[in-house]
């Protein structure tokens, strides 16, 4: 007796969502119940003999709007631009403390990650020490010939007017590189 109580249930559910979305939503909707030989019930959208009518009440509902889009200034614009939001920029190599040994001849690569990526007119500047050494549309610069002893290496995005937007941790690297005044 359970089984068919949950089997009638769900066939009404489905009757009463099959119908009501066939039809405007305004609009009340007549579903004829009927059963069959076995007791189980029969749903239609036509009256028979014996049928029980059932009325589906129209669904609260809300029709959709649009949202407004802003509006974003063509390329060509002379409207101020819009100033990116830079969330990190880090030095992954080398890494703090690195040592560069003698025979190298204080040549070394210097890699960083800018998230998200580096606008148009914006710059990445290297820096040792607070002094600009490099400069460019990377993340990444080679350095040649770099002078023994300690750097304190770290990155900066510049905008156009030269105002830093981001800056990187910094890092510190040894060069090892032999004496003039060892013979």
């Amino acid at each position: 007796m359970r089984h068919s109580m949950t089997t009638l249930i769900t066939l009404l559910a489905t009757a009463v969502v099959t119908v009501s979305s066939a039809l405007p939503a305004t609009a009340q909707t007549k579903v004829y119940i009927t059963r069959d030989a076995d007791g189980n019930p029969v749903f239609s959208d036509r009256k028979s003999a014996g049928s029980e009518t059932h009325v589906v009440q129209e669904l609260p509902s809300m029709p959709a709007f649009n949202v407004p889009q802003p509006e974003r200034p063509s390329e060509e614009s002379d409207d101020e631009p819009v100033t990116p939001a830079y969330t990190s920029l880090s030095i992954i190599s080398p890494a703090d403390g690195t040592t560069l040994p003698i025979g190298v001849n204080g040549d070394v690569r210097i890699s960083g990650v800018l998230t998200p990526a580096l606008q148009k007119k914006d710059m990445i500047v290297l820096m040792d020490g607070g002094i600009e050494i490099a400069r460019g549309g990377q993340t990444s610069f080679q350095l040649d010939n770099l002078d023994r002893g300690e750097h304190r290496l770290h990155m900066e995005v510049r905008g156009p007017d030269g105002d830093v937007r981001i800056s990187s941790q910094s890092i510190t690297l040894h060069v090892k590189r032999a004496s003039s005044l060892a013979r």
